[in-house]
């Protein structure tokens, strides 16, 4: 069976670290949706076009161009194999959740925990301004962390009335974070 772990946080929470990790370590399969939107723009494709006009202005690229992009892959994955996945990414709003929640049920996966990196906005600033991507911008930053907290922090008493949410403290160390997310993830197996 298909086990899979969200992770949710604002931009620049540290998802995509913290999953990286885990997947070298536990070899979870990490599945960036930024990271496959931003190779779809960098390649000019059709998801690609169509995202870019959002991604470059701080917007949200629209839940069915990536509920698209996610049912695609997960029939692959089921189809070709059992294991473990992460999700970095998604979802970002209670359509897209929903969407899962559907996908989830349909191809018989184990939804086995959401884990929220909960980390300070002048923190998040301070880590964008460091990264230097296009969208770190700090008048990006703030409307997409605006965005995050319109669209996205609902889904966590929608994944807490599920009883699989769990709080991380993003604020501390990389190295103290997966620690932390280790031992949950210990737990579990």
């Amino acid at each position: 069976m298909v086990s899979v772990i969200i992770f949710l946080g604002s931009p620049g929470s540290g998802k995509g670290t913290q999953a990286s990790k885990l997947s070298d370590v536990f070899g979870y399969e990490h599945i960036s949706i930024g990271d496959m939107l931003r190779k779809n723009v960098e390649e000019k494709s059709d998801l690609g076009l169509k995202a870019s006009e959002f991604i470059d202005s701080g917007r949200l690229v629209p839940d069915e161009l990536i509920i698209e992009v996610v049912s695609s892959f997960f029939g692959d994955f089921v189809s070709n194999k059992e294991g473990r996945v992460i999700l970095d990414g998604f979802p970002r709003t209670e359509p897209q959740a929903f969407a899962l929640e559907k996908i989830i049920r349909e191809l018989h996966i184990n939804l086995s925990s959401v884990l929220y990196l909960d980390v300070d906005d002048d923190e998040v600033i301070s880590r964008l301004s460091e990264r230097g991507r296009k969208d770190d911008e700090p008048e990006l930053v703030l409307n997409r962390l605006n965005v995050y907290r319109d669209q996205t922090e609902p889904l966590l008493k929608y994944y807490n009335d599920q009883g699989v949410l769990k709080e991380i403290d993003g604020n501390k160390s990389p190295d103290l974070v997966f620690s932390e997310i280790s031992e949950l993830i210990e737990v579990e197996a």
